[in-house]
């Protein structure tokens, strides 16, 4: 899995949401490589849109993608719209607009109410006393007027360390609220989350409050630097970064679930751009065909679009589940993840990589398929699969789901690994729920028939080199590579004399 150095801000509106309940689990998570399909999949403008989508897939539901094909069909068909709608995205673009939603997902530091009290009353005493002072030359007033810009000074700079949480998202907020109304102002796109104009036009006391909420002037220069000096004293002197901020924090803080729909409908459209940018970029793909029979999947042509060069398959399963045998590296593991990241597109972006693809939608997608020793936590890999296909076998209790299991229980011997594969996956069958297990065991077949439908990969060796063609076929496969595989790897000829000999006996 690739490395996203820039993951934790992406993924901070999703660790912050409240609507997890249908979450895709952890272990789904890594394996199907949903972090390298996201930036697979992400075409977004906005990094508002960064954020939705990456929430979206770590959805196990449908998303609301689906009910907007017509405006897909007319960004696809309408690309100058398209690349306008994604100029006027493009203004929250930037890594700053990623801090948006701390100011709806957590708790905004308020000012007390008699500190903005007193600092409303503060910020007028200077401009008072530099008045009375021109008008009488009084010492006294020169007095007061150095203690009050003094007062001023104190409570400006108490207030920075305060406002430096809100640097990046308070401003940014000002943007996503012009951004959205701009959207707005485009036929068609304020569907996409009803009443959304209504919300923008509740917020705009917001908007203007926000207006001069200037945290800093970036120092590229010697004007910057008399930029950034003229402001702090004005500043100072009037205590307007402290006021226009307090008061601003306190209509974000009213204004949070209005907030929360502005950003939902941005990170919507983004999303909508994106599918329509991804759909141009694929030679081959469908929309899903919903089949809401829990037992029936259909794909014609599927392929996994992770994969340079894919190999597509045709898949068919009714009323039974699949048992795919077949050598190493011969394309098992490959396929299972294709039809999980198959169905999860199919749910998120309503987008499937073959020219057809039916399965119900409502299924959950439980997978064992990357599991390792965790010396952290104590566990063997045994351990760990047992702990993650006990809650597959929970969870097809509960609801309909895909399973993928890639070479269950072999963190144990062969003659106990048979037993409760047998055990464990025919159970898993009679739950209703499809089930699709790689396996080197060809002996299941035997225990599982009748519930499993048999496939299998093969491999061919020639000139000393060995070549798959990753196609899915019926039946059980019947060879095996791994002792051929020594001898490709240069190891000693009396090792693979004795490793084929050996293997003769125990056959």
């Amino acid at each position: 899995m690739k490395e996203n150095t820039q993951l934790p801000l992406v993924a901070a509106y999703h660790n912050n949401a409240v609507d997890k309940e249908q979450e895709l689990t952890a272990q789904a998570y890594r394996d199907l490589h949903v972090e390298d399909f996201f930036a697979f999949a992400d075409h977004t403008a906005s990094y508002i849109g960064k954020q939705y989508l990456y929430h979206l897939l770590r959805q196990d539901r449908q998303s609301e993608v689906w009910k907007q094909e017509a405006l897909l069909d007319r960004m696809s068909r309408e690309t100058g719209w398209r690349d306008k709608t994604g100029r006027i995205l493009a203004q929250t673009g930037k890594s700053e607009a990623g801090y948006i939603c701390q100011l709806f997902r957590e708790n905004i530091t308020l000012l007390p109410k008699k500190r903005m009290n007193l600092i409303q009353v503060c910020r007028f005493l200077p401009f008072t006393s530099l008045g009375l002072l021109l008008l009488t030359q009084a010492a006294a007033w020169l007095y007061l007027l150095t203690l009050t810009v003094l007062v001023n000074f104190v409570f400006h700079y108490q207030n920075k360390k305060y406002i430096y949480q809100y640097y990046h998202s308070v401003p940014q907020t000002g943007k996503m609220l012009e951004q959205a109304e701009q959207l707005c102002r485009e036929e068609g796109l304020a569907a996409v989350s009803p009443g959304i104009a209504q919300t923008i036009e509740a917020l705009k006391p917001l908007k203007r409050s926000i207006r001069f909420f200037r945290l800093g002037i970036r120092l590229d220069g010697d004007m910057a630097l008399l930029a950034y000096c003229l402001t702090e004293l004005f500043n100072i002197f009037f205590l307007t970064e402290c006021y226009s901020i307090g008061r601003s924090l306190v209509r974000l803080h009213t204004d949070r679930k209005r907030l929360e729909e502005v950003f939902r409908f941005i990170g919507r459209v983004d999303v909508l751009r994106s599918v329509s940018l991804l759909r141009s970029e694929l030679q081959v793909y469908c929309l899903p065909q919903r089949d809401n029979d829990r037992q029936v999947l259909k794909a014609e042509q599927v392929y996994h679009p992770l994969v340079e060069q894919a190999v597509a398959n045709d898949f068919c399963l009714a009323g039974q589940s699949a048992l795919i045998t077949g050598s190493n590296m011969s394309g098992k593991t490959c396929f299972i993840r294709t039809i999980g990241i198959n169905l999860l597109s199919a749910k998120v972006l309503n987008t499937c990589f073959a020219r057809s693809f039916s399965l119900n939608m409502d299924m959950r997608i439980m997978t064992s398929i990357q599991n390792s020793d965790d010396l952290l936590a104590g566990k063997s890999l045994f351990l760990q699969e047992m702990d993650c296909i006990g809650q597959i076998l929970k969870k097809v209790r509960e609801c309909p789901c895909l399973v993928l299991i890639d070479e269950p229980f072999g963190g144990t011997n062969s003659r106990e690994r048979m037993a409760i594969c047998a055990s464990v996956l025919s159970t898993l069958a009679e739950s209703g729920s499809p089930v699709l297990v790689t396996t080197h065991d060809l002996e299941l077949h035997r225990y599982l028939a009748g519930k499993y439908q048999p496939f299998y990969f093969c491999e061919q060796i020639r000139d000393n080199r060995l070549f798959f063609d990753y196609r899915l076929r019926e039946g059980t496969a019947t060879s095996q590579n791994a002792i051929e595989l020594l001898q490709l790897y240069g190891y000693d000829r009396e090792i693979v004399e004795k490793a084929r000999e050996l293997a003769g006996k125990v056959q």
